[in-house]
């Protein structure tokens, strides 16, 4: 039993199986480690092995689906560039937008759900620490804003205007970067994933039209392990910022910050309320030293 549970935890994607048992993958294996232990308290050498094994197994999927580094990179001489993601429907308290609009580490804020209300405040908060902006308000869940303290160039929707992506770039010293932010429709039923597919589809066009230094941040609706995102990396050589996530909630993030082959993220942070709930992400992406790009 142990084993078909992760042949069909591994190939999950592959069967078309809920996404809702995916977001409990890390969950599923602490159990088989606890499992393993059992067996070998019990000295059930099956238990144990089977246990141990199929751990491993999963754990090099998990694995495989995260930044596969083992350790953040040195710091070097190129270009930098730090990034906050924010989705404001999980805001509870303007403190916490204050704190990070304010962080001097911070040239650039996506946020996402970016209604009318949004629209008429978070600017003038904005004005002092990151005077650039590109805005897409919207009345849905589909509304997108890029904020920066560099100015931001060819600024751009994506194809499908229902819903579109957010397309920046910004220059710094010789290096451009192409900052996208991407809203994915949840996948809960056929007819939304098969929008969800229509948006992952567009991602991909757009990235193998101009793959160099590209940053892809926003809402994904998916665990960084879901078919889809591991499809579009796959595809488009985009790396995952995120190493882990806590199993300590049972709420596991759908925000992520992928970046291409010709950069390295030196640093990843997820952003907490005052109350510890989660509400984005942040990270530091360098030009890698060699610039040679990594898969």
């Amino acid at each position: 039993m142990i084993v078909l549970m992760t042949i069909a935890a591994v190939f999950l994607p592959v069967l078309g199986i809920s996404p809702l048992i995916q977001d409990y993958l890390v969950h599923f294996l602490i159990f088989l480690m606890c499992s393993g232990f059992v067996g070998l308290i019990i000295n059930n050498k099956v238990v144990l092995y089977t246990s141990f094994g199929c751990a491993g197994v999963l754990a090099l999927f998990l694995k495989n689906a995260s930044n596969i580094t083992l350790k953040d990179p040195e710091l070097n001489q190129n270009e930098k560039i730090s990034i906050a993601h924010l989705n404001l429907s999980v805001i509870t308290g303007m403190e916490d937008v204050m704190k990070l609009v304010s962080d001097s580490t911070i040239e650039i804020i996506s946020v996402q759900e970016y209604t009318p209300d949004w629209a008429t405040i978070l600017p003038t908060i904005t004005e002092k620490y990151l005077p650039y902006r590109y805005e897409d308000v919207r009345v849905d869940l589909y509304g997108k804003a890029i904020f920066s303290r560099t100015p931001l160039l060819n600024n751009r929707l994506g194809e499908n205007k229902s819903e579109p992506l957010l397309i920046s770039e910004i220059v710094k010293g010789n290096t451009k970067f192409t900052l996208v932010s991407a809203y994915i429709a949840p996948a809960l039923d056929n007819l939304s994933r098969s929008i969800a597919g229509k948006q992952f589809e567009e991602l991909e066009r757009l990235i193998s039209q101009h793959p160099a230094n590209y940053i892809v941040l926003g809402e994904f609706n998916q665990v960084y392990w879901a078919h889809d995102i591991i499809n579009l990396r796959d595809k488009t050589k985009l790396l995952n910022s995120r190493r882990n996530v806590s199993p300590a909630s049972l709420k596991m993030p759908y925000d992520h910050i992928f970046y291409s082959p010709q950069l390295e993220c030196h640093t990843f942070g997820e952003l907490t309320d005052n109350e510890g709930n989660h509400t984005g992400c942040k990270a530091v992406l360098q030009v890698a030293r060699d610039n040679n790009p990594r898969q």
